[in-house]
């Protein structure tokens, strides 16, 4: 175990010192306030040492090396003169030496005892740092603190929030350190046109089943009819697991007074678009699945056989949690994203995870849907408004984090810095 003693004048620069010289294993024994700021006593190897007296043997006594080989004559001169000393000197008895004691190798589950004991004093240890780097920014900070729990209040997760207050200025005075994270957010979001669907094209929505892909392709084609009129205008749909979703789609398509057509593979998708070339704008739905099912790479492919430029749009509902959109957006990714949609932003109590989402992975927010009124209920997107929504929703449905969890956030956030 290699211990060692750092000062710093804050908690944070003491953890990177440690980190810096120590390494990401490093584990913290004590800190405490000093004259010069904050002391802090680490060590490495801990548990490495630890494994090793446990499992450590003695290493057994090498055995003699064999004589080397002599010629018959030797060896038989070699014996007369054996037996004659032999004659003359009566041989003693052999002293008996002990074997070696060994160390006991400890069974495996008392290894597995000892590693999941040395587990919980790490996190322990963790939680403990996590917790003063917390009071210390509450202490030497107060703005930044208040910054980080208003990112987080807003639903965002711990380290896109840490990364924003982290821009702030340190001078940042309390109303700049209440406002500008705001616009530190809205920055992050992609860009994305106006009204893209006005630009036609041929346009793809994927996603998870039930995110409301068919009504919002009733909603773009009414936005597009509105503009251009239905001449210009076609449906397609490849949806051919649930015979449900296709009669919607055609129903729709009765309403606006457009054509749909179907394919249940990459050549009638390809024959339908051929077809279809002089339309300004076609609109593919395509069938629900889920991020793991096996049917999406051919869903993929049926897409890239077109033989035709797709966009392809993932749908992505703000009701799902922030790790499975994480999770959706990974699956969906080898499709080639060219932008999303968020839907059923009414029925979201934070849309903060949704947006942490689409800026780690740098998509753009092509339209918003908050109902499922066609076409009423679909908005372009707009960074600006999308951040005050997701303020407005922070205020309307207040879910204050606890300050233990906050902590835990702010240092598993740190650990990354």
């Amino acid at each position: 175990m290699k211990i060692k003693r750092f000062v710093a004048g804050s908690m944070r620069e003491a953890i990177r010192m440690v980190r810096e010289e120590q390494g990401a294993d490093a584990v913290i024994l004590s800190n405490r306030r000093v004259a010069e700021g904050i002391e802090v006593v680490s060590a490495t190897d801990y548990d490495a040492a630890l494994m090793q007296v446990a499992t450590r043997r003695e290493t057994p006594a090498a055995a003699p090396e064999p004589a080397p080989e002599q010629p018959p004559q030797t060896r038989a001169a070699s014996a007369a003169a054996k037996k004659d000393k032999a004659a003359v000197a009566k041989p003693a008895p052999p002293v008996a030496r002990p074997a070696p004691a060994a160390l006991p190798t400890p069974p495996a589950p008392e290894i597995q005892q000892l590693r999941r004991e040395l587990g919980g004093m790490r996190r322990m240890l963790e939680e403990q740092v996590a917790h003063i780097a917390w009071r210390d920014l509450a202490d030497r900070q107060p703005e930044r603190m208040a910054a980080l729990r208003a990112m987080t209040d807003l639903g965002l997760d711990a380290g896109l929030a840490r990364e924003i207050v982290d821009e702030l200025p340190g001078d940042a005075d309390r109303d700049r350190a209440r406002f500008l994270p705001l616009g530190l957010l809205v920055r992050r979001l992609p860009p994305t046109p106006r009204d893209p669907i006005l630009e036609g094209g041929t346009i793809a929505l994927i996603g998870p089943t039930g995110v409301g892909k068919t009504t919002t392709i009733a909603k773009l084609a009414a936005r597009f009819a509105a503009r251009h009129g239905t001449r210009d205008l076609a449906l397609v749909t490849t949806d051919h697991y649930r015979v449900g979703a296709q009669e919607q789609l055609f129903t729709y398509g009765r309403l606006l007074g457009v054509p749909v057509q179907t394919a249940s593979s990459g050549e009638q998708l390809r024959a339908a678009l051929a077809r279809l070339a002089d339309r300004k704008l076609v609109l593919i739905d395509t069938a629900g699945l889920a991020p793991r099912d096996a049917r999406l790479g051919a869903q993929f492919a049926e897409l890239r056989a077109a033989h035709r430029p797709v966009r392809n749009w993932l749908v992505l509902s703000a009701t799902t949690q922030a790790a499975d959109q994480q999770d959706i957006l990974r699956r969906f990714a080898p499709a080639g994203l060219d932008g999303c949609v968020l839907t059923k932003l009414d029925e979201a109590a934070r849309i903060g995870g949704v947006l942490s989402a689409v800026i780690r992975h740098r998509l753009a927010v092509q339209y918003i849907c908050d109902g499922q009124r066609v076409p009423q209920d679909l908005h372009s997107a707009r960074a600006d408004q999308l951040v005050l929504r997701a303020m407005q929703l922070a205020r309307s449905n207040p879910a204050r984090v606890h300050d233990s969890t906050l902590a835990l956030q702010f240092g598993a956030a740190h650990a990354g810095v």
